[in-house]
């Protein structure tokens, strides 16, 4: 087994015979309050949502993050502070306590645009890691909706998936795995369950939810199911069934 490999957006480090480390990183560019941003919003609302990229991606692998970074390319004072709350926002959303946080920002040049980097890591035990696990015959479940931008912050209760869901699906042994959906859409990420796990994407026929539209800050997970989770996906919100792995 390599000690270091790359599956879909993760990088998997096999620290020992028992656990892995998972990273995941992701970006935000021009969404903000400075005037060269495209989309006008409280940075508080920049670091929340780029946070609950990386914390999602770790966590639908199986991880308990341990800790995040955020390279924020701008001004501590008002920009990064705004974005460290938005951070620190959603690490309570997730009820996460004890994550180390760091990071850095941009303290030699004026900056025209928000911007920020982040990268969250994760321990996992092999046995639990949600990478690579699907058999033939899975089911792909897609679980709420792609939206971005202002559709995000206009989103009603139960179309964006959060932290209580995933967990659910955690708890779910036939959820082989448990994939976030960000600015790809769900059709690439399903190509990339089926190539990564050697198997064949079937699509169903008139499929309702835009399976090439941006999901933004993973406001769709993808979940590859067996036949005894069926019954209780569309607890968890908007669901529908896209197709079959074989």
């Amino acid at each position: 087994m390599n000690k270091i490999r790359k599956v879909r957006d993760l990088t998997l480090v096999a620290l020992d015979q028992e656990r892995e480390l998972v990273i995941a990183c992701d970006s935000c560019g021009g969404i903000g309050l400075k005037p060269g941003d495209a989309f006008a919003v409280d940075p508080f609302l920049t670091g929340r949502f780029t946070a609950r990229v990386v914390i999602f991606e770790v966590m639908c692998a199986g991880a308990e993050v341990i800790g995040l970074t955020n390279a924020v390319c701008n001004e501590m004072e008002p920009t990064g502070r705004q974005i460290l709350k938005g951070i620190q926002a959603e690490l309570a959303a997730a009820k996460i306590d004890g994550a180390v946080l760091t990071g850095s920002t941009e303290e030699n040049f004026p900056t025209v645009s928000t911007a920020v980097g982040m990268t969250a890591l994760g321990l996992v035990s092999r046995r639990n890691l949600r990478v690579n696990t699907c058999k033939t015959g899975a089911w792909l479940v897609a679980v709420g909706e792609p939206k971005v931008g202002a559709e995000v912050l206009a989103s009603r209760p139960g179309e964006i998936p959060g932290y209580e869901v995933i967990k659910e699906l955690l708890a779910l042994e036939a959820a082989a795995e448990i994939v976030p959906v960000g600015s790809k859409g769900i059709l690439h990420e399903a190509r990339e369950l089926a190539k990564n796990n050697r198997l064949n994407l079937v699509l169903n026929d008139h499929v309702k939810v835009n399976t090439a539209k941006s999901a933004g800050p993973c406001t769709a997970i993808l979940v590859a199911a067996g036949e005894s989770t069926m019954e209780q996906l569309p607890q968890l919100g908007r669901t529908e069934v896209i197709g079959r792995l074989m």
